[in-house]
């Protein structure tokens, strides 16, 4: 028999906090939100340098965008406004998220300035499945100043994100060098390397975005990648955004290894790998995606150079593992990502702090524990817009709070886990969480009954059906049905595509006539091939 929700503690107010207090509120519970920050919104605060110890947090920098587009990235029941562009920047998505927060009244239920010390497990938890939370005020400098305050809660969300513990590696000889050496939460703007020689290292997207900037600036930069990075514009065929043109349902039903084939003209056809030194060990999918749309320019003007991974430091350089050598650098920028990090948890099996270690049935519920009262929502990436993943899973979360939603028993939680994880590191040659969007999506939509019904939408509304399977996953599709759906989703989908073009649209020519009965043609002959493949598939 379910154990009563109703008072849930929220770590932290970033955007799957902000997802999660949401969840809570609409589902009629008493979300208390916990945010160490003075301001919400996760890593797309603006934070001070000085305020920084160098390890933590994500912070962002100045030429920094969006990586996923506006209608892909937003939540599901709170469009972007329409005259934002199609690719957003910090300010953008920081004054959405405030607005999200306002318009649904989650402000409220937001300590700001408040940092969780301990979260540990009820003296009756056994019993009850409550959880202590032990939190107390953080100044703006960092430090914690007041007393601690002690709550007892029915259940606890867990939602700091991934950003929080900077990875920096270490190489023989590092100790030894006397340049700068920074982690990338430290950048800010490429003038801060005015006239130095720079040295990135990484093949995320902030290794790209740092090499790039950098190169406007500094004497010469290279860019270190063990493995390499698979590299694609943020636009894909007909201008259309790439995570929208990518990610539609009748392409996540295909087997991966024709995605591969159909997506490598999209990688390869821009310019060559080799020539760049761009080129991926692995195959695309099991590798790094880097999404930039400069960092081919900058290398074919020679201010940017890329080098494989690091062998060891000197006193004033590096060595490669190809045996070359590049001396006199100033800064090394290692954009090598983060740590997972709970320090609120004093026992370490109840979520661990390494994804080796990690036992998070479906990336959500710690398999292991038997009251299902505590959950990490915002713990995976994926080959998109991250956002839906976080609201499906917060929603997810709130009905199994309230007992409308069952988990399985731990044995076949531990199952899931064992399978995902073999899967992953088979897949990458190390433990990640990384993942095509949909299919999971999908996963999470269907335990809340949230999931569109194709059969159900090809009889009654047509068009939108079309939608659903060939057009871009939009997130409203997850608001047609399930709990609290919202009447706006239909205009939002339909819309979706008005929506990413028209703010750039500031310039309008006509269009030469093109033959209209040959398009036509075309079009009844597609509409007939695109209904066929629905019923195939569906």
């Amino acid at each position: 028999m379910a154990i009563p929700v109703k008072r849930v503690a929220v770590i932290g107010a970033g955007v799957s906090g902000l997802m999660s207090v949401k969840s809570c509120l609409e589902a009629g519970l008493e979300p208390v939100c916990f945010e160490k920050n003075e301001q919400l919104g996760g890593v797309w605060q603006t934070q001070e340098l000085d305020n920084l110890d160098g390890i933590s947090g994500g912070t962002i920098y100045q030429c920094l965008m969006s990586n996923s587009s506006k209608e892909m990235m937003a939540v599901s029941d709170f469009p972007f406004p329409k005259e934002y562009p199609p690719y957003l920047t910090p300010q953008h998505l920081l004054t959405y998220y405030r607005d999200y927060a306002e318009h649904f009244n989650l402000d409220q239920h937001i300590r700001l300035g408040i940092e969780v010390m301990k979260v540990a497990p009820s003296a009756d938890h056994e019993a009850t499945g409550r959880w202590e939370v032990c939190s107390r005020p953080r100044c703006r400098s960092g430090t914690l100043d007041g007393p601690t305050a002690s709550e007892i809660f029915d259940a606890v969300i867990v939602s700091t994100g991934l950003f929080n513990t900077a990875f920096v590696p270490s190489y023989p000889g590092q100790g030894e060098f006397r340049g700068q050496i920074l982690h990338s939460n430290r950048f800010r703007s490429g003038e801060q390397f005015a006239g130095k020689t720079v040295l990135v290292v990484g093949s995320s997207h902030s290794a790209g975005d740092v090499a790039v900037d950098a190169s406007r600036h500094a004497n010469q930069v290279y860019l270190s990648m063990r493995d390499g990075a698979w590299v694609i514009g943020r636009f894909g065929p007909g201008g259309m955004p790439i995570d929208a043109y990518s990610n539609s349902r009748w392409k996540a039903k295909l087997p991966e290894v024709i995605r591969r084939l159909a997506a490598r003209p999209m990688f390869e056809g821009r310019f060559d790998l080799d020539n760049l030194g761009l080129r991926c060990k692995r195959r695309l999918f099991e590798g790094y995606i880097m999404v930039n749309d400069e960092i081919h320019c900058r290398i074919i003007c020679g201010a940017l150079q890329c080098k494989p991974g690091i062998e060891r430091f000197t006193r004033d350089g590096v060595v490669f593992e190809d045996g070359t050598r590049v001396d006199g650098l100033d800064v090394v920028v290692f954009a090598t990502g983060y740590n997972l990090n709970f320090p609120f948890f004093e026992d370490n099996s109840i979520i661990a702090d390494n994804f080796a270690d990690l036992e998070l049935y479906m990336h959500v519920w710690p398999a292991r524990r038997t009251h299902p009262t505590l959950a990490a929502v915002g713990y995976v990436s994926t080959l998109g817009a991250q956002t839906p993943l976080f609201e499906l899973q917060s929603r997810w979360v709130a009905q199994v709070f309230l007992g409308n939603a069952r988990l399985p028993g731990i044995d076949e939680r531990m199952e899931d886990v064992k399978r995902r994880k073999e899967a992953y590191f088979k897949k990458f040659g190390k433990h990640r969480i990384f993942f095509p969007p949909i299919p999971y999506c999908e996963e999470l939509a269907d335990k809340i009954g949230a999931r569109p019904n194709f059969t159900r939408l090809l009889l009654t509304d047509p068009k939108l059906a079309l939608r659903a399977f060939l057009g871009p996953a939009y997130p409203p599709f997850y608001r047609l049905n399930g709990p609290h759906p919202w009447a706006g989703a239909r205009d939002a989908i339909i819309n979706g595509w008005a929506n990413t073009v028209n703010p750039t649209r500031t310039r309008v020519v006509e269009k030469p006539s093109t033959g209209g009965a040959l398009t036509v043609a075309m079009l009844i002959a597609v509409t007939v091939l695109i209904i066929s493949l629905i019923l195939v598939l569906n």
